[in-house]
């Protein structure tokens, strides 16, 4: 695994955003589909980071918390974001009727919020971590991690 890590302010995303749309570019590029597992403590911004960072992509569509729908879908002229929130997911089981892992993977990019639940129908490649903590009112943590030889 490959790590960057990176404390900013929410107005320095930059950096970030261009190492998620390098790595994701170059999952599509090998005709993957990349899901960005996205970690953190509740309310340290990571709808809000999938917000920023997708609406950057030219869409149309207006990014909100998919808590309670457990998930949206958004276009943008390079790919089709779905936007999982399985915070509500309570047991691994409840997942089996849902059919996402029809899509994981599979299709577009997944952009996945309380993923741990669902580790276990999640492929395990294809996957960029995303890890978001809280440093102080006005500074956060990003890493993004990685498998180097699924990228390259």
């Amino acid at each position: 695994m490959k790590a960057n890590f990176l404390s900013l302010r929410e107005s320095e995303l930059g950096p970030v955003f261009i190492s998620l749309d390098q790595l994701v570019n170059a999952f599509l590029k090998k005709k993957q589909f990349p899901m960005i597992l996205v970690s953190g403590e509740m309310g340290a911004g990571k709808t809000t980071f999938i917000r920023e960072w997708f609406s950057r992509m030219g869409t149309e569509s207006s990014i909100n918390s998919p808590t309670f729908s457990l998930y949206n879908i958004y276009d943008s002229p390079n790919f089709r974001l779905y936007h999982f929130d399985l915070y509500r997911i309570k047991l691994a089981q409840e997942l089996d009727e849902l059919g996402f892992e029809e899509i994981w993977g599979k299709e577009g990019v997944s952009a996945i919020e309380w993923w741990q639940i669902a580790d276990s129908y999640l492929p395990k490649t294809n996957r960029i971590l995303l890890s978001i903590e809280s440093d102080s009112i006005e500074f956060r943590s990003y890493t993004l991690e990685w498998s180097e030889t699924e990228v390259l």
